[in-house]
């Protein structure tokens, strides 16, 4: 079930990223759009006005679809099955908190001064 959610989630960053690129090349033909859309364009600039507004709305549907992606992974239940197992105790009752650097350096906070 995680493994879903989270493939869902992948797929709405995904599309995100297609939209914004489809958006990007909408922004350039922008003037052409323009022209199509107030009935001034030439043969050139109405196929490339006609392109932009196809980007358009594949932005908008893609960003939708992330959109419901991203609602589907956030409104799934978190059970104790799928959020997947506890890591193991070690008894010592002390985070285990990934150090930056190579590894080799270690916690040495005490608060045994206070």
């Amino acid at each position: 079930m995680t493994r879903r959610g989270s493939n869902d989630l992948k797929r709405a960053y995904a599309a995100w990223t297609v939209a914004g690129s489809s958006l990007i090349v909408a922004a350039v033909a922008g003037s052409a759009i323009i022209a199509v859309v107030g009935g001034t364009a030439d043969a050139g600039t109405l196929v490339w006005g006609m392109a932009g507004i196809a980007l358009l709305l594949e932005a908008l549907v893609l960003f939708a679809y992330g959109v419901r992606l991203r609602r589907r992974y956030v409104n799934q239940v978190q059970t104790y099955e799928t959020r997947g197992d506890y890591r193991e105790d070690d008894g010592s009752n002390q985070p285990r908190v990934p150090l930056l650097g190579d590894g080799q350096a270690s916690q040495r906070s005490t608060f045994e001064g206070l």
